[in-house]
């Protein structure tokens, strides 16, 4: 029988990332092919959400309207899990390995380790997709477009304008 190490913990994250990675690069040529467009956005402050994509993973365009004083928003790709599948997922990528979910567990609580934490860092680390439970769902997101980011490209802008003046 193997022992659990930390190494072989890291070895089932990754893997548990890598079963997901077709999902995000179909978020990512998702993203890719949008046509951002003024009609589009204007429906998407009326509906909220629009299906979006023909393929076989189900894509959702949400607008999430901001708080700011430009009225700013952000624009985001989402596809849904259920968290059953994602716990199947671990359970067979651990099995792969040779170790059971429970044994999984019972190394992270002596070690303070959390493997969804993990799983979900280096989704969002690696991909640039976040990821939220949400009932029984995994939520993921991928932000297409972010006012925000426009908003503070102009204040950095501004403050090389001003050191350069200053030179």
């Amino acid at each position: 029988m193997f022992c659990l190490t930390y190494d072989i913990w890291n070895e089932i994250v990754d893997d548990v990332v890598g079963a997901h990675i077709d999902l995000f690069e179909a978020m990512h040529h998702a993203s890719e092919q949008l046509q951002l467009s003024k009609p589009l956005i204007d429906d998407l402050k009326i509906r909220g959400m629009k299906e979006i994509g023909n393929g076989p993973q189900s894509l959702l365009l949400k607008i999430d309207l901001l708080e700011d004083k430009i009225e700013g928003f952000r624009i985001s790709l989402l596809a849904a899990e259920d968290v059953e599948v994602f716990e199947e997922i671990k359970a067979e990528v651990a099995s792969d390995h040779g170790f059971c979910i429970e044994e999984i567990e019972g190394f992270e609580l002596e070690h303070g380790l959390d493997m969804d934490e993990e799983i979900f860092e280096e989704m969002r680390e690696g991909f640039g997709v976040d990821v939220e439970i949400d009932e029984d769902k995994l939520l993921f997101a991928l932000v297409v477009f972010d006012s925000q980011d426009i908003d503070d490209s102009r204040k950095i802008d501004g403050a090389w304008e001003g050191n350069f003046q200053a030179n």
